[in-house]
Protein backbone atom coordinates (compact mmCIF):
# COMPACT_ATOMS: atom_id res chain seq x y z
CA UNK A 1 0.00 0.00 0.00
CA UNK A 2 0.99 4.07 -0.88
CA UNK A 3 0.02 6.19 1.35
CA UNK A 4 -0.30 9.16 -0.09
CA UNK A 5 -0.14 13.23 1.59
CA UNK A 6 -1.77 16.00 -0.76
CA UNK A 7 -0.76 19.63 -0.26
CA UNK A 8 -2.71 22.23 -2.17
CA UNK A 9 -3.67 25.18 -0.85
CA UNK A 10 -7.40 24.58 -3.36
CA UNK A 11 -9.58 21.76 -1.53
CA UNK A 12 -10.67 21.43 -5.05
CA UNK A 13 -7.52 20.28 -6.33
CA UNK A 14 -7.32 18.38 -3.23
CA UNK A 15 -10.69 16.47 -3.34
CA UNK A 16 -10.03 15.79 -6.92
CA UNK A 17 -6.87 14.03 -6.71
CA UNK A 18 -8.15 11.94 -3.99
CA UNK A 19 -10.87 11.14 -5.50
CA UNK A 20 -9.09 9.81 -8.27
CA UNK A 21 -6.62 8.01 -5.66
CA UNK A 22 -9.27 6.38 -3.50
CA UNK A 23 -10.29 3.53 -6.50
CA UNK A 24 -6.47 2.52 -6.43
CA UNK A 25 -6.28 -0.66 -4.40
CA UNK A 26 -2.74 -0.21 -3.91
CA UNK A 27 -2.63 3.56 -3.40
CA UNK A 28 -4.32 5.37 -0.04
CA UNK A 29 -4.55 8.84 1.01
CA UNK A 30 -3.70 9.11 4.86
CA UNK A 31 -3.92 12.55 4.93
CA UNK A 32 -4.39 16.59 3.40
CA UNK A 33 -2.44 19.99 4.19
CA UNK A 34 -3.49 23.27 2.64
CA UNK A 35 -0.37 24.79 2.88
CA UNK A 36 3.72 24.16 2.85
CA UNK A 37 3.76 24.79 6.71
CA UNK A 38 1.58 22.48 7.91
CA UNK A 39 3.63 19.64 5.94
CA UNK A 40 6.16 19.60 8.58
CA UNK A 41 4.19 19.09 11.66
CA UNK A 42 1.86 16.60 10.06
CA UNK A 43 4.74 14.39 9.05
CA UNK A 44 5.68 14.71 13.08
CA UNK A 45 3.09 12.22 13.63
CA UNK A 46 2.22 10.45 10.21
CA UNK A 47 4.67 8.19 7.94
CA UNK A 48 3.16 8.99 4.21
CA UNK A 49 5.65 7.59 1.59
CA UNK A 50 4.91 10.05 -0.96
CA UNK A 51 3.59 13.96 -1.22
CA UNK A 52 1.83 15.35 -4.08
CA UNK A 53 3.30 18.79 -3.27
CA UNK A 54 1.85 21.99 -5.00
CA UNK A 55 4.06 25.01 -6.33
CA UNK A 56 2.30 28.21 -5.12
CA UNK A 57 0.81 28.22 -1.82
CA UNK A 58 0.16 31.65 0.58
CA UNK A 59 2.59 30.77 2.97
CA UNK A 60 5.28 28.36 2.23
CA UNK A 61 5.58 27.48 -1.22
CA UNK A 62 6.40 23.74 -2.62
CA UNK A 63 10.24 23.78 -3.49
CA UNK A 64 11.04 25.55 -0.05
CA UNK A 65 8.51 22.65 1.66
CA UNK A 66 10.28 19.85 -0.65
CA UNK A 67 13.41 20.99 0.53
CA UNK A 68 12.28 20.99 4.40
CA UNK A 69 10.85 17.29 3.44
CA UNK A 70 14.08 16.21 2.23
CA UNK A 71 15.99 17.22 5.07
CA UNK A 72 14.06 16.11 7.79
CA UNK A 73 12.60 12.83 6.19
CA UNK A 74 14.73 11.94 3.00
CA UNK A 75 12.89 8.70 2.81
CA UNK A 76 9.96 10.50 1.40
CA UNK A 77 9.42 10.68 -1.89
CA UNK A 78 7.93 14.31 -3.03
CA UNK A 79 6.42 15.10 -6.45
CA UNK A 80 6.03 18.37 -7.52
CA UNK A 81 2.58 19.42 -8.83
CA UNK A 82 2.04 22.75 -10.55
CA UNK A 83 0.06 25.36 -13.14
CA UNK A 84 3.86 26.26 -14.11
CA UNK A 85 4.70 23.50 -16.15
CA UNK A 86 8.08 25.39 -17.51
CA UNK A 87 11.55 23.72 -16.85
CA UNK A 88 12.13 26.35 -14.24
CA UNK A 89 9.69 25.20 -12.28
CA UNK A 90 10.26 21.56 -12.52
CA UNK A 91 14.43 21.83 -11.94
CA UNK A 92 13.57 24.02 -8.94
CA UNK A 93 11.32 20.81 -7.38
CA UNK A 94 13.81 18.40 -8.53
CA UNK A 95 17.40 20.62 -7.56
CA UNK A 96 15.21 20.38 -4.00
CA UNK A 97 15.13 16.53 -3.48
CA UNK A 98 11.73 16.00 -5.29
CA UNK A 99 11.70 12.70 -7.45
CA UNK A 100 8.92 13.16 -9.87
CA UNK A 101 6.84 16.33 -11.36
CA UNK A 102 3.45 16.59 -12.63
CA UNK A 103 2.02 19.66 -14.93
CA UNK A 104 -2.03 20.11 -13.66
CA UNK A 105 -2.43 20.87 -17.18
CA UNK A 106 -1.23 17.81 -18.73
CA UNK A 107 -1.76 15.03 -15.52
CA UNK A 108 -4.56 12.85 -16.06
CA UNK A 109 -6.06 9.86 -14.12
CA UNK A 110 -3.29 7.57 -16.02
CA UNK A 111 -0.65 9.70 -15.44
CA UNK A 112 -1.41 10.67 -11.71
CA UNK A 113 -1.10 6.82 -10.71
CA UNK A 114 1.92 6.31 -13.03
CA UNK A 115 3.59 8.45 -11.53
CA UNK A 116 3.37 8.09 -7.91
CA UNK A 117 4.14 4.13 -8.54
CA UNK A 118 7.03 5.15 -10.45
CA UNK A 119 8.21 8.19 -7.66
CA UNK A 120 7.36 4.56 -5.23
CA UNK A 121 9.70 2.52 -6.43
CA UNK A 122 12.42 4.56 -7.16
CA UNK A 123 15.42 4.74 -4.33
Amino acid sequence: MIKILLVDDSAVIRKSIKFVLDGQPEIQVIGECADGNQVIPYLQNNNPDVIIMDYRMPILDGVEATKLVKDLFPEIKVIGFSCNDDIITKESFLKNGATGFLSKYEADNKTIIEEINTCYLTT
